[in-house]
């Protein structure tokens, strides 16, 4: 009998089925890569990003695969790549309404059940693999650079914090994340990143915006003006919330808004570029 995974049978036509959905809506606002086959739910993606939210997702579904005191993660069945792009078969997971306050409770324990998840050897920042660092404050979401260390990290928000002295003539404090705990974060606090089964366990369901950040910009996530996120902060800190280095990420985000060039002339360990080149030239 073959051991071979019988989802393999499936490749061509889902495939097929995944670029005709994106010729057919992907001018469509709010476009997503997912589709609904057969029974089973389908996402696929750029191999350099969505790679590494499969590997995530993978890993949280069988971290919580036997243990229902967790959320729950829905299994990915099967995931191969084809050119450039990678697809994941996924389990569908029937969800069920539930009073606001319940699932304000639940998300917020989901949330802090991955504060407490550990950042596992070999990972710097962002997610396990390769995948960038997602967060609000840089300009496109993603990181411009794929940053090595919270050092070079921590150099780059600097870097912004010194452009806005020089062109206000007063900044803000500098940003002192290199000493925090990195902490699971899910940077997209959408609700529908979330939702109820029917036994109640709260789910987890989209990997792409989840990694290992600094413990301020985690905490600079929960604190967005949306009335979702501030309900769930609310369980998640109380009146526990450490606010520093915040008012500097804020305006951190705005200068790098407005950045020519999103990478400020740093590299990935967040030294000068420039810098660097005349030494070797030297």
């Amino acid at each position: 009998m073959s051991l071979e995974n019988p989802f393999v049978a499936f490749e061509q036509a889902i495939i097929a089925a995944c670029a005709k959905h994106e010729e057919d809506n992907h001018r469509q606002p709010g476009y997503r890569r997912l589709i609904h086959f057969n029974d089973y739910i389908v996402k696929f993606g750029d191999s350099w990003c969505f790679s590494s939210e499969v590997r995530m997702h993978n890993h949280f579904s069988k971290v919580t695969a036997n243990e229902l005191a967790t959320p729950r993660v829905p299994l990915i069945h099967y995931s191969f790549e084809n050119e450039h792009l990678r697809y994941a078969i996924i389990e569908p997971i029937q969800t069920i309404q539930v009073a606001e306050d319940i699932f304000i409770q639940k998300v917020a324990d989901a949330v802090s059940w991955m504060r407490d998840q550990a950042c596992p050897v070999g990972v710097a920042l962002g997610p396990l693999g390769s995948g960038p660092i997602y967060h609000e404050i840089f300009k496109t979401k993603y990181a411009p650079l794929p940053f090595t260390s919270v050092v070079a990290l921590e150099k780059y928000l600097n870097k912004a914090v010194s452009i806005l002295l020089r062109r206000q003539g007063q900044g803000v404090a500098n940003i002192s994340i290199s000493g925090e705990r990195l902490v699971l974060t899910q940077s997209d606090m959408h609700p529908s990143n979330f939702g109820i089964d029917v036994t109640g366990r709260v789910v987890i369901f989209d990997f792409g915006e989840i990694g290992w950040l600094p413990e301020s910009l985690a905490n600079y996530t929960l604190l967005s003006t949306g009335e979702f996120i501030s309900k769930v902060a609310a369980h998640v800190f109380g009146d526990h919330l450490d606010s520093s280095n915040l008012v500097s990420l804020g305006a951190v985000k705005a200068i790098l808004g407005l950045a020519a060039r999103a990478t400020l002339g740093l590299d990935k360990d967040g030294n000068p570029v420039r810098a660097r080149l005349s030494n070797v030239n030297s």
